[in-house]
């Protein structure tokens, strides 16, 4: 016979830590990439990040963060923040120079479902 009460242990969800704004009030220009990642690929994605993160940063890419979809699984974007165009166009140049980053990324396009990713440039205009 069953227990007269119910007798499990209540779900508990994990604490997560206070929100953090980015403050992009210096930020000129922003380039965003979105990644979809395939199912069962999230930790290579993870590994591939943590492998590009030095490398970009080398070439001028310190302003770099990842963000995951609260409402999509899987799904990130990758924030690169850039004083002026001057300082992205010099990121830019050195990106496509660099053949490390060309074949971290290649990696990335197996892993990536390309149809649901994209990037985008900004300019802040106020």
């Amino acid at each position: 016979m069953p227990p007269a009460r119910d007798q499990r242990k209540p779900a508990v969800t994990p604490a997560r830590g206070p929100l953090v704004v980015p403050d992009f009030a210096e930020a000129g220009v922003m380039l965003a990439i979105t990644y979809s990642i395939r199912d069962g690929r999230r930790g290579e994605f993870f590994d591939l990040m943590r492998e590009l993160k030095p490398l970009l940063s080398g070439i001028g890419g310190n302003d770099c963060t990842v963000y995951e979809d609260r409402s999509r699984g899987n799904y990130f974007m990758e924030v690169f923040r850039f004083k002026d165009e001057a300082e992205f166009t010099a990121f830019d140049d050195k990106f496509h120079k660099d053949r490390k980053i060309a074949a971290i990324y290649a990696l990335l396009d197996d892993i990536v479902e390309a149809e649901k990713s994209d990037f985008k440039i900004f300019e802040r205009r106020l």
